[in-house]
C-alpha cells in the first residue's frame, strides 16, 4: 500500500474537519511532476512506496534517519528504475514499519517523535531482519 503524507499542522490549514494526513494512493493515480510537489521514498525489502512532502524528510528524525542511511551507503534509486532516473525518487533501505510508525508520529503530532534517537531505533530493527 502506497501513502500519502502530511504533517497535521500543514493539514489542518487546509481543511480542520479531516484528521487524514496521509492516504492510501490508487493504482490508476499519477505521481505529481511537479518539482514542488511530493516526493517519491521507497522504503525497505519490500519497496514500499510513500509519497512524502519535502518539507517532512527535512523534520528532525526524518534528518536524521537519511544522514544515517546515507552514512551505511543505503540511500539510493532502485535499480533500474526508471522513476528513479526520471523523477527523483529517493530509496531508503530501512525496515518499512519504522519508516510507516515515523510518519504516524509525525500525522499525530507526538511530542516524542522529536525526540527519537534514530541510530537505535534503526540498529533494533536491523537485528530483527
Amino acid at each position: 500500500m502506497d501513502c500519502f503524507v502530511l504533517p497535521g499542522s500543514i493539514l489542518r490549514r487546509w481543511s480542520s474537519g479531516s484528521s487524514l494526513r496521509y492516504r492510501a494512493l490508487e493504482a490508476e493515480e499519477g505521481l505529481y511532476e511537479a518539482e514542488t510537489g511530493p516526493v517519491t521514498v521507497v522504503v525497505g525489502k519490500e519497496r514500499r512506496e510513500f509519497l512524502v512532502d519535502p518539507f517532512v524528510l527535512e523534520e528532525s528524525p526524518f534528518r536524521a534517519l537519511m544522514d544515517a542511511v546515507r552514512k551505511e551507503g543505503k540511500g539510493r534509486a532502485p535499480p533500474g528504475s526508471t522513476k528513479a532516473r526520471n523523477k527523483g525518487v529517493i530509496f531508503v533501505d530501512v525496515d518499512a514499519i519504522l519508516f510507516e510508525h515515523m510518519l504516524w508520529l509525525l500525522r499525530n503530532d507526538c511530542s516524542s517523535f522529536f525526540e527519537l534517537n534514530v541510530e537505535e531505533i534503526i540498529d533494533f530493527y536491523a537485528q530483527e531482519s
